[in-house]
């Protein structure tokens, strides 16, 4: 009898800590990219932009429009460490290309990471982030380059959704600041989420890739015209 109350207490335990395990995000942020530290109307107008991320827990989709009839898709998996790039160009149809995690590693290892947090806190959207000063290293010619995020462990508390740009720093990034020259002048570009909206419907099947896209390697004009012939081959 003993050693029954025993295995139903522990069943009852493992379904309460199921229960109550966090359920992974889903929704879309919306975000706005400008340039601070400057007055020139030229200079400002070059930082403006409006982009929107997917997530549903370590999986982004990004869309960019930067010209009528050219969108591009890009979809991050963090489970997997990989990213596919989907070109959708009218007329011509979509085509992909993935990057595998061990090219993706391969990019990294020369590159050190360094996240000094600050104890800063803003809320950004409504959600209350943390200040994070990052300082990338290249190892091999010691050249170093810093950014501020904002972090949001609410949205996501895990590393692994940072894998590409900001690889071991736990939580979602929802203001990235870095300091930079325009037309020879000093100023930072933002770029900070506006809103953010959840979405229960999204699901895992909405970062898979699309039946009717073609891998860009089928279409060597293409990948010319993208100047991408020589990367590829390269890899290959």
């Amino acid at each position: 009898m003993k050693k029954i109350l025993i295995v139903f207490a522990v069943a009852m335990l493992g379904l309460l800590t199921w229960g109550n395990a966090q359920k992974p995000f889903a929704g879309t942020i919306k975000k706005h990219s400008f340039i601070e530290g400057t007055d020139d109307p030229n200079i400002l107008a070059q930082g403006e932009s409006e982009s929107s991320v997917t997530l549903f827990g370590n999986y982004t989709k990004t869309v960019i429009t930067p010209q009528e009839g050219f969108g591009i898709i890009t979809i991050t998996n963090g489970d997997a460490k990989t990213v596919t790039m989907i070109l959708d160009i009218m007329g011509m149809g979509k085509y992909y290309s993935e990057v595998p995690a061990d090219k993706i590693a391969e990019r990294l290892k020369n590159t050190k990471y360094e996240y000094q947090k600050t104890g800063e806190k803003k809320t950004i959207a409504g959600y209350e982030c943390d200040k994070v000063n990052v300082t990338a290293t290249d190892l091999e010619t010691d050249e170093s380059s810093e950014v501020v995020v904002y972090i949001s462990t609410a949205i996501n508390p895990n590393p692994e959704i940072n894998f590409v740009e900001l690889p071991g720093l736990a939580g979602f990034p929802l203001r990235i600041e870095q300091k930079t020259s325009v037309d020879g002048t000093d100023v930072t570009v933002v770029d900070e989420a506006l809103e953010v909206i959840p979405n229960k419907k999204i699901k895992v099947v909405d970062f898979m890739l699309p039946a009717d896209a073609q891998d860009i390697k089928s279409n060597p004009e293409l990948m010319k015209m993208l100047g991408m012939g020589d990367e590829e081959d390269e890899e290959d």
